[in-house]
């Protein structure tokens, strides 16, 4: 895994007048995982949901609508979410469109800003 992991590719660029580093320990490997793992390759983050609720029927809007305050923590966060204060992660984003399906939303779930950046998931 080493060979694909941002914590070990971060590393080896740091550079040398850098004293402190904080690390994964090998010890936290599981057989072939590792709860800390993070791709090198960049993943798909997303900003803002303005447009997202308007491309769903009218009966459906409200369920879904409550869904997302629950996918996100509160009413308040789910406003700063559409809002495109915070990223969405692809954790997120997954939940999104999980609930969207549940709700015969089939079509693609659309988010206001998408970009290809470097992502640590939270454990």
């Amino acid at each position: 895994m080493k060979d694909s992991c941002l914590r070990r590719a971060i590393a080896r660029l740091a550079p040398a007048t850098l004293k402190k580093h904080v690390t994964v320990l090998p010890s936290v490997r599981e057989g072939d995982k590792c709860s800390f793992f993070a791709t090198a390759e960049p993943v798909c983050i997303t900003r803002g949901m303005k447009g997202m609720l308007p491309s769903v029927g009218s009966e459906r809007v409200t369920a879904i609508r409550h869904g997302l305050y629950g996918l996100f923590g509160s009413q308040a966060n789910y406003y700063r979410y559409r809002r495109g204060m915070y990223d969405i992660t692809p954790e997120q984003q997954a939940r999104v469109s999980r609930l969207f399906k549940k709700y015969g939303f089939m079509g693609e779930v659309e988010y206001d800003e998408t970009r290809m950046d470097y992502y640590f998931p939270k454990r």
